[in-house]
């Protein structure tokens, strides 16, 4: 029997998405910043609004049953209807002057800066409205209509998005500057295997790819500290908190207490930059001119990248 159905809103639908991608109250909490009380509270009144048992929990496990996969497909086809009628009714009246970005901390510095402002020279009209996070938290912008077009290292699962690989580049071995191994000039994993390590919070990717490398090599880093962006990590490492991997766009700065090393074989972590953005919108004049600068700005990123190698 159906409850409250006509009661289900957009932000349960939303919250619902964000948290079947990893079945994890506290991860979504993270992501969404709100309470682990309230993902729990809007799963369990999607449940009794419809009346049908959405996951199963046994003590802190969770698991999706069959009709919470259904919800999620469903949910994230309704919620990219209202994001596409948004923007049809908006490019329909012309209100197309205004791009929303987001991207992750690392490509702020240089990279999507250098694409929006040749963007600009095809188009001198058009607004930026940019927001940067984890590479998680983009992508959950974007499937949320929060965002026009991402940059990333995660790709949604959807179809109806378009996801153009851009570069790849290397994760580094961020140390204090008056670190021992800061003069070295490269590094093993092995060389910190003992060593405290400082990571982004749980369910960013760079903290994945932290972990994922780190069992390459052969052991588990123990995180000591997070932070909630890349510059917040770096200034940890730099106070001697610990060590961490960052990715190479962070070298667009420098941190006067920090060095990155590149890290030799046999694990060389590396992650590969995406553009993602509707396929609604792929006929648009400005998102194709997005596309192509961004296609070769990438494409001269990674042969700078090649030349220091």
């Amino acid at each position: 029997m159906i409850h409250d159905a006509k009661d289900v809103t957009f932000v349960d639908l939303e919250t619902f998405v964000a948290f079947a991608r990893t079945e994890h109250f506290g991860q979504t909490s993270t992501e969404l910043g709100v309470s682990v009380a309230t993902v729990q509270r809007v799963v369990r009144s999607l449940e009794r609004k419809l009346g049908v048992a959405l996951i199963e929990q046994s003590g802190r496990r969770v698991r999706m049953l069959p009709a919470g996969r259904v919800l999620e497909r469903e949910a994230h086809a309704v919620l990219r209807s209202r994001m596409d009628a948004i923007f049809n009714t908006r490019a329909d009246a012309g209100h197309t002057s205004l791009l929303r970005i987001a991207h992750t901390f690392s490509l702020g510095l240089g990279f999507v800066p250098g694409v929006l402002g040749e963007l600009l020279e095809v188009a001198p009209g058009l607004r930026f409205q940019c927001w940067q996070g984890s590479a998680t938290d983009v992508i959950a912008a974007l499937l949320r209509g929060e965002a026009d077009a991402a940059f990333t290292s995660v790709a949604p699962s959807e179809r109806d998005f378009v996801v153009a690989p851009l570069f790849t580049e290397a994760l580094l071995l961020a140390v204090p500057a008056d670190d021992p191994l800061a003069s070295a000039g490269r590094a093993s994993l092995g060389d910190v295997r003992d060593r405290p390590f400082v990571a982004m919070a749980l369910g960013a990717s760079s903290r994945t790819s932290m972990v994922n490398a780190c069992a390459q090599a052969g052991f588990v880093p123990r995180i000591t500290a997070e932070g909630n962006d890349l510059f917040v990590v770096e200034s940890m490492v730099g106070a001697g908190i610990g060590v961490s991997l960052v990715p190479q766009g962070m070298s667009d700065h420098q941190h006067p207490r920090v060095v990155r090393l590149p890290i030799v074989a046999p694990t060389v972590p590396d992650r590969t930059v995406l553009l993602v953005y509707p396929r609604a919108s792929a006929q648009l004049a400005n998102m194709q001119a997005l596309s192509k600068i961004a296609l070769l700005h990438g494409r001269a990123r990674q042969e700078s990248f090649h030349k220091l190698q």
